[in-house]
């Protein structure tokens, strides 16, 4: 009598658990997976590697945010451990730059802006993650993405996005 009621219980312990599985699977799939906002870029309007030099900087329209990673493994090169990007200011106008993305304990995301001879003008220090500068109509400008204390294996997913003064 003890076996039968044991298995019973078995049974129906196993079907209860069976079912919640099955029922958390369905809600999972039933729930959107959710995909990133679309950035606006200018000219051939990605994230391209390699745009790790100044030449070969992605062109951005400022204002547009700007979704990118570091840390992949380029084919047939090294791993990509900064981003440049490159921006023409139409107007005179305090610009605050926010740089979001992936930290690790080591090493974290550096936003740098230069003029368009490569020049330094500002970057960020470990903590900081926004950048603000007022920036001269009709000079180009340049934001690069780099990680201090990088190790081969950390990914790093970001998001730039500048405010302008009204």
């Amino acid at each position: 009598m003890k076996k039968a009621v044991f298995s019973t219980l078995g049974l129906a312990l196993l079907l209860s658990t069976s079912t919640a599985v099955a029922s958390a699977q369905e809600a999972q799939e039933a729930t959107p997976a959710l995909q990133k906002e679309s950035i606006q870029l200018f000219g051939n309007g990605t994230d391209r590697e390699p745009n790790n030099w100044y030449d070969k900087a992605s062109e951005v329209w400022l204002g547009s945010d700007i979704y990118g990673t570091i840390g992949e493994r380029i084919e047939g090169r090294d791993y990509d451990t900064y981003d440049m990007y490159k921006f023409k200011a139409f107007q005179t106008k305090w610009v605050d730059f926010k740089i979001e993305g992936d930290k690790y304990p080591n090493a974290w995301l550096k936003l740098t802006l230069t003029d368009s001879d490569g020049h330094l003008i500002k970057t960020t220090e470990e903590g900081q993650n926004t950048l603000g500068k007022k920036l001269e109509a009709g000079k180009e400008y340049y934001l690069e993405v780099g990680v201090p204390g990088y190790e081969i294996g950390q990914l790093f997913w970001y998001k730039i996005s500048a405010k302008i003064e009204e």
